[in-house]
């Protein structure tokens, strides 16, 4: 007999919401990776915390609306996408995030 495995999406706990204040980011780390998670105005976001030009910890950097800026070398990414929106750097990961009673959750990346 054949049995079908049915797998819900992968999500790990990174933080509590009472840990991160509205218009504040806080690095954490999941297995290798290094994750930069951004409140604003309730509604948290993740993206990877390291700048892909020099390495600088987006999580120091300046927060502005939904724009972050790497405090090395002024580079600044859309915290929504990853995006970025003032060079020299190219594109961090960004993570799906969830919130479940008061836990901040990103799904794992593959």
């Amino acid at each position: 007999m054949k049995m079908l495995l049915i797998l819900s999406k992968d999500f790990v706990k990174i933080a509590d919401t009472k840990d991160i204040e509205p218009s504040q980011m806080k690095a954490v780390e999941v297995g290798d990776e290094n994750i930069c998670v951004i409140n604003v105005e309730g509604k948290y976001y993740a993206i990877g915390n390291v700048c892909m030009h020099q390495g600088g910890p987006l999580a120091d950097g300046t927060l502005e609306g939904y724009e972050v800026e790497c405090p090395l070398h002024g580079a600044k990414f859309d915290i929504r996408t990853g995006e970025v929106t003032n060079p020299p750097a190219s594109t961090p990961p960004a993570y799906e995030v969830k919130v479940e009673d008061n836990n901040i959750l990103i799904k794992k990346r593959d």
